[in-house]
């Protein structure tokens, strides 16, 4: 098994400079893809197996790799201080699309793509870095270019800093701009958030469906309070507080934000070793 996942990493390695696609369909719910299971297991391990032999004899190849950046968008409300989430990213995205298309005559761009939340955007790097020292001081620059291009594309009460993960999220009734449906949709079935934070892409709320109806019951996520004289939940007058911080959906997961690096290591072995 552990030499399975090494040749899986590899072959991971060897293609994921280019990114993973995402393209629109429309994805078999858990109980309509039970019957296409068998084929679709056999047909991965064939396709594992050509994608094996097509790179187990590469020697020496060029070093490419890239950052991926996740961003939330926010939008505040100065009359009222508030904060929200702002389910408003697909468009983002289709002005931010247009925009590199409007400079893909520069040598320096920017990709970008859906993330889970309609809220959320992930860019990375138009072409991937190399080897060499200059590649380096390609990354801050990069970094900066995309920060300026997603700013550019938001409104004057949006904001889009580089947290992990919305403070408030599940926490609050009013959590998004524009206002949500009721919680408990018929997608993730959560009381503590409404469907609408999905992206509408099909691929994720079928994703969110699909994991919730192979468990047979919702994602079920407990993390211990910190305790502390100020933590309302631990005051000795609260006993039948709940003491844990609790989250029922896959949106928790998946509506964080983070930093990712991606290598295309030189050979089988490199990628091993990373691995």
């Amino acid at each position: 098994m552990r030499n399975c996942l090494f040749l899986l990493i590899s072959a991971v390695f060897r293609t994921c400079v280019n990114g993973g696609l995402l393209k629109t369909g429309k994805p078999l719910t858990w109980t309509n893809s039970l019957p296409s299971l068998h084929h679709v297991r056999k047909h991965g391990i064939i396709q594992f197996i050509n994608r094996f032999m097509a790179v187990q004899d590469i020697r020496n190849d060029d070093l490419k790799w890239g950052d991926e950046v996740e961003y939330g968008i926010f939008q505040f409300d100065e009359k009222e201080k508030k904060l929200r989430i702002s389910l408003n990213a697909p468009e983002k995205l289709e002005k931010l699309n247009d925009l590199e298309a409007s400079h893909f005559h520069r040598s320096e761009g920017s990709a970008w793509h859906p993330e889970f939340g309609a809220w959320m955007i992930e860019g990375t790097p138009r072409q991937p870095y190399r080897g060499f020292v200059q590649d380096l001081l390609r990354v801050q620059s990069s970094m900066r270019l995309r920060r300026a291009r997603i700013l550019s594309v938001l409104s004057e009460n949006e904001m889009c800093p580089t947290v992990t993960l919305f403070p408030r999220l599940g926490a609050t009734s009013d959590l998004t701009y524009p206002p949500s449906e009721a919680n408990n949709g018929p997608i993730m079935k959560s009381k503590y958030l409404p469907d609408s934070v999905i992206n509408p892409h099909p691929r994720f709320g079928t994703l969110a469906a699909n994991i919730r109806s192979r468990r047979g019951s919702k994602v079920d996520i407990k993390v211990p309070l910190f305790r502390d004289r100020c933590t309302y939940e631990w005051n000795s007058k609260n006993k039948n507080s709940s003491k844990m911080v609790e989250m029922d959906c896959s949106a928790f997961g998946m509506g964080c934000c983070c930093l990712q690096v991606t290598f295309q290591a030189r050979d089988l072995a490199e990628s091993r070793y990373i691995f």
